[in-house]
């Protein structure tokens, strides 16, 4: 078939203009992305693209590490994909990651039968069609050294227990005092050194002060001692020294004298021996007038005629002692 020239021009013509456009249109899309370069500049490109290759790409291997860098790259033929050795095992029970009940769910609600181990890891929120082979995920969780994190936390919790089993024992016995008298209002404040505790308080009555004395562990008939306006006691917990500072004590403890008909102090406490006394089992002593040798009063137990006993030998015997209601008929015969 011979064509003939002439023919068909206004077509040629419609088609170039059409092509222009599109190469118009192209030529302005790439100056618009930033694609297109000048004369020159695809060779600026290529050496730009060249050294960036360069930058990133692995440093050539020496002859003595060949086996190092070429081992975890290239595995060998006919070994499984990198990411069943770690999948594998997750299959077992020892596998502490992903809870049990959630595993068969997801192989139940998989398309296709496929191994536990390929599906266990798979991702909590992703769709039960999520094919294996596309979940690295799991493999960098497994990997991760979050486990062994946990077990290195749990490591410093002995020696911290032990740093509290080696506390000074007078830290100790202050720190159980000020637990158990929290809600004290007297106490004014509770410290302790490497020897001994202190305990200091502001008495609003001589139940304040007597409390403390039986809290230190002040024996019933242990002295105590007054400084101005202060009395001071020492008693003894858990083989720790305790003493006991108390303010206004000294002022409350001569109005209970001067209140007391017939008054005898001891240990800190102020006895009336004109009022008979009930110790710890409900029996009721009364001074029958009697004292030892070091001006100790002696007591007799009421409704007998037994011996007199000295006010410390029954203190540290039957104590504490209470005032007991007065005995109008005891009171006349005396």
């Amino acid at each position: 078939m011979t064509m003939a020239y002439g023919e068909g021009t206004d077509a040629e013509q419609e088609l170039t203009a059409r092509l222009t456009e599109v190469a118009h249109a192209f030529i302005a899309g790439l100056n618009a992305q930033g694609r297109l370069v000048e004369t020159g500049g695809a060779d600026t490109l290529r050496r730009l693209r060249e050294e960036n290759q360069t930058r990133h790409s692995p440093p050539e291997a020496e002859p003595g590490d060949v086996e190092a860098t070429e081992t975890p790259v290239l595995p060998a033929p006919g070994a499984p994909p990198p990411w069943e050795a770690v999948v594998t095992p997750r299959a077992g029970e020892d596998t502490s990651g992903v809870p049990a009940s959630s595993r068969p769910l997801h192989v139940l609600g998989a398309p296709e039968p496929v191994p536990m181990s390929a599906n266990a890891p798979g991702s909590y929120d992703a769709p039960d069609g999520t094919p294996a082979p596309a979940e690295p995920a799991p493999a960098r969780q497994a990997a991760a050294p979050a486990p062994a994190f946990a077990r290195s936390a749990d490591a410093q919790e002995p020696p911290t227990a032990g740093d509290n089993q080696t506390q000074p024992s007078a830290a100790v016995t202050a720190a159980r005092l000020r637990a158990e008298n929290a809600g004290r209002l007297e106490v004014t404040q509770i410290t302790s050194d490497h020897t001994c505790v202190t305990v200091h308080i502001h008495a609003m009555s001589l139940a304040d002060w007597e409390y403390w004395l039986t809290a230190i562990g002040a024996p019933l008939n242990a002295p105590t001692q007054r400084s101005g306006w202060v009395q001071t006691a020492t008693g003894h917990l858990d083989g720790v020294e305790v003493r006991l500072t108390a303010d206004v004590v000294p002022r409350l403890l001569e109005e209970a004298a001067q209140r007391a008909t017939e008054p005898f102090c001891l240990g800190g406490r102020v006895y009336d021996l004109a009022v008979g006394h009930t110790d710890r089992l409900g029996q009721t002593w009364h001074y029958n007038g009697q004292r030892e040798e070091d001006n100790t009063p002696c007591f007799t137990l009421g409704g007998t005629s037994g011996p007199p006993y000295p006010l410390t030998s029954i203190l540290m015997a039957n104590g504490p002692l209470t005032p007991a209601a007065a005995d109008p008929d005891r009171s006349e015969t005396r």
